[in-house]
């Protein structure tokens, strides 16, 4: 390939681009990596924010509802919950306690299925019965009520299981 003018094209002349420097590239990844680690603090922080907001509330809910009641105010709470799935969802075990706490349960314990005769299924029987048909299994807030419940009734009404 010849110039213009005739004579031999420079050596600068095919020269080709060759992108960014390893620099450039590895600059621009931390700098993303930095910016996800702030969204992601960011959204950890407002979710524990939103997730213990809820506390103080359902022990005041805790004070006039039975046990089926404190189901229905957990559940209804997530639905509505503003923070992460995965936070919302550990949220719910919590949020039974704070609502069970709130009064003696000895009477809604004794509706729970005796320990001999449960297997693990029995949470998701009783929500399909009640209406609140779990969709999946590990992520279901029913489930997680229940199991809560049925946790505090086991530790005497002392705590529940996470």
């Amino acid at each position: 390939m010849t110039s213009p003018d005739g004579s031999a094209p420079s050596p600068r002349a095919e020269t080709q681009w060759r992108g960014p420097s390893l620099r450039t590239v590895m600059i621009g990844i931390f700098v993303l990596g930095g910016l996800m680690a702030v969204q992601m603090h960011r959204a950890y922080v407002q979710g524990e924010r939103v997730v213990q907001a809820v506390f103080p509330v359902m022990e005041e809910k805790g004070k006039s509802l039975d046990a089926e009641g404190c189901i229905d105010a957990v559940i209804a709470w997530h639905k509505q919950c503003d923070a992460t799935a995965v936070m919302c969802n550990h949220g719910v075990k919590q949020a039974m306690y704070h609502c069970l706490k709130a009064q003696d349960r000895k009477e809604g314990c004794t509706k729970l299925p005796a320990s001999e005769s449960m297997d693990g299924k029995w949470v998701f029987i009783t929500c399909k019965d009640r209406g609140t048909q779990c969709k999946r299994t590990k992520d279901c807030a029913c489930a997680d009520a229940y199991r809560a419940f049925d946790s505090f009734c086991r530790t005497d009404q002392k705590a529940v299981q996470l």
